[in-house]
């Protein structure tokens, strides 16, 4: 398949001179227009060009070696995807976040100085609207998925999983951890019968 997404530009990288800057063959989702400039990749696998996908590298950030952003992910600031990291499913990092080694990272955003290194996994459960979010200095080697926070200078090790799939975020910060809670779930409602438990009940009614 052809790329008619975009093209690796002449424009070299100032520091490391085998990445280009990309340049947009056509219009991208509703921030790139084609003809603008976006940041560095060392070749096309680096950025997807499928039909439909406006995953794109925007500012100075850079998709190199086995990296690849891909199904609507972004990078902006001087973001970095490199090694063989992988930033999928409008997941998005920036200011100077980077992804290396074989980190896989769906539906989640990275920012600050954060890293996703080794083998580590960030990721939003399919269905989920709350994402996991790495800031600050924090720097994760294992596992974390659903709504949590890791921040401050956080390390979470090979083989630590963080899972927190409750509407309240989990917060992480150095050793301490905390729940950002909505007062409204202290607020008790009236019971309502779920719909199963209507059509159950009706079934009851007519057995008797």
């Amino acid at each position: 398949m052809s790329n008619q997404k975009y093209e690796i530009t002449d424009i070299a990288h100032e520091k490391y001179p085998f990445l280009h800057r990309i340049r947009a063959l056509r219009d991208i989702g509703d921030r790139v227009k084609a003809g603008d400039l976006g940041g560095f990749a060392e070749r096309e696998e680096n950025l997807s060009f499928e039909p439909g996908d406006d995953a794109w590298i925007f500012d100075d950030a850079i998709a190199a070696g086995e990296g690849c952003v891909d199904k609507g992910s972004r990078l902006f600031g001087d973001a970095t995807v490199c090694g063989n990291a992988y930033l999928t499913q409008n997941g998005s990092m920036s200011a100077h976040a980077r992804a290396e080694g074989d980190a896989y990272i769906r539906g989640a955003a990275l920012c600050g100085h954060a890293r996703a290194c080794g083998a580590s996994t960030i990721l939003n459960p399919a269905g989920e609207t709350d994402l996991p979010i790495l800031s600050d200095h924090c720097t994760v080697y294992g596992t974390v998925q659903g709504n949590v926070h890791v921040m401050g200078t956080t390390v979470i090790l090979a083989g630590e999983v963080i899972r927190h799939n409750d509407p309240e975020a989990l917060t992480i910060k150095d050793t301490a951890r905390s729940i950002v809670r909505d007062p409204a779930r202290d607020e008790l409602k009236p019971y309502q019968p779920k719909e199963k438990e209507k059509k159950r009940a009706k079934d009851r009614g007519r057995d008797r």
